[in-house]
């Protein structure tokens, strides 16, 4: 039989003390099915840990608004193992996971009888985009305002998300949207694509759109606006699109030999080209993420070591300037440690520019997909070229041409993810054919070495 315990989210200062903490703290009730199964629920009630009744599970009966306090936690916990015993009375096939969902949700709506209602659905996306400034990059924020721009067409477009609520975001709803984003009108990208393959986004755009919507969707549940979780169901690919996505996404990156050319290119005459260019290639001899790269202070380098906290992961990184990096140790010192200052967007637009100029125009095919619709666009390798393009060259060339430990490129890179690099491995052709050649061919007649006698 299911019994339910209650239990302080943080009864002690710290892990393994004895010393009770000074701070209040969440109760949360536990339904014990059996030994294996239990379900941790939230509830809304805090308490300072010197005034709970470890063994009785109450605030002790001596304090002021115990009675009703403890009157509380009693009936939630009746309530509880009542829904509990219902559920399994009406769906005896539930699989403890859903039980587990259920149960949970259920504890939310007896904490939070009420949400917040006075904003609706678009004013809380609004709020949460202004609690992201100073917290990410503006580039950041533009994605959330992508997201909202979206989702505003999509009510245009289909009558039944006009007026869109949190609780209308079920499947049905990830399906339409779905739908609506691969068949977008071509704008901004799209239109450099083949004609007659312009129209949807490319399926890697849409799991991003969808990344985003769980992003806020969660932010909201956690400040009580939204009381539905299907969204946390949602995938950001469907299955045959993951199946796409492990054959290999065909990556732009520069070889060894063009970012060699491009760091030795002569832009007499064009001083703005050349302070981007210098940019990029700091970036590809970094491996370095733009918003560390705009933010780099003198302060930070320390003879040939640029020692920083990285702005999206927060984690202390160290680059040691030497060896295939030395070259952005030269950059530094051309600038006196201070890099040239331009927007993202100019950059992107003018290394292009740059690239072109160099002679970077090897042409290049890559694949996308709109759905199970392949999409093909060819074109020289400086129309691919933007900000990003630096980092993925770093990776490329540390793997493929340097034969780097993975471990050691994670930790120079920053990437969480070993996944992320693989798909950089052998993406160089060149290199790829280098590394072949060094090798032996397996048919070759054996040479016999005879021992000398004695």
């Amino acid at each position: 039989m299911a019994t339910t315990k209650l239990l302080l989210q943080q009864p002690y200062k710290q892990s393994g003390s004895k010393t009770l903490n000074p701070q209040e703290t969440r109760l949360y009730v536990f339904l014990i099915i059996d030994r294996t199964h239990m379900i941790k629920i939230k509830t809304e009630h805090v308490i300072f840990p010197q005034q709970w009744d470890f063994r009785n599970q109450r605030k002790q009966d001596k304090l002021a608004g115990a009675l009703e306090f403890n009157k509380k936690l009693v009936l939630l916990k009746e309530d509880i193992l009542t829904k509990y015993q219902e559920l399994i009375t009406d769906y005896p096939d539930m699989s403890f996971e859903q039980v587990a969902r259920t149960m949970k949700d259920y504890g939310k709506t007896k904490e939070i009888p009420f949400l917040n209602k006075d904003k609706d659905f678009f004013q809380v996306l609004d709020e949460f985009i202004l609690s992201l400034e100073g917290e990410v990059t503006p580039r950041t924020i533009q994605k959330f305002g992508t997201l909202k721009n979206s989702l505003l067409e999509l009510g245009k477009s289909n009558k039944e998300y006009e007026t869109l609520t949190f609780s209308m975001i079920n499947h049905q709803f990830k399906d339409a949207y779905t739908k609506y984003l691969r068949n977008q009108k071509p704008r901004g990208r799209q239109k450099t694509r083949p004609e007659g393959e312009q129209f949807g986004l490319l399926n890697d755009t849409i799991g991003k759109y969808i990344e985003c919507l769980k992003t806020f969707l969660r932010w909201a549940e956690q400040r009580n606006y939204n009381q539905y979780s299907t969204y946390k169901e949602f995938s950001n690919f469907t299955k045959a699109n993951r199946k796409r996505k492990k054959q290999g996404h065909d990556i732009v990156t520069l070889t060894l030999q063009e970012l060699k050319h491009f760091y030795a290119f002569d832009f007499s005459g064009k001083p703005s080209l050349e302070r981007v260019r210098d940019l990029f290639c700091f970036g590809a001899y970094t491996g370095q993420r733009w918003s560390d790269i705009e933010r780099l202070d003198k302060l930070e380098i320390h003879d040939d070591i640029w020692c920083f906290t990285a702005y999206k992961t927060k984690k202390e990184t160290e680059i040691d300037l030497i060896g295939y990096a030395a070259p952005a140790l030269e950059i530094l010192k051309k600038y006196d440690y201070q890099l040239p200052k331009i927007s993202l967007t100019k950059f992107n637009l003018y290394i292009k520019k740059a690239a072109e100029d160099a002679g970077i125009n090897t042409m290049v095919k890559i694949r996308r997909y709109v759905g199970d619709k392949e999409i093909e666009i060819s074109n020289p390798k400086f129309e691919f070229i933007g900000s990003h393009t630096a980092r993925k060259t770093c990776v490329s060339i540390l793997l493929n041409n340097y034969n780097m430990n993975v471990t050691h490129v994670l930790q120079i890179t920053g990437h969480s993810d070993l996944k992320t690099l693989q798909k950089y491995i052998n993406t160089d052709r060149t290199a790829r054919r280098e590394a072949i050649s060094r090798t032996k061919n397996s048919n070759e007649p054996l040479t016999i070495v005879k021992q000398k006698a004695g």
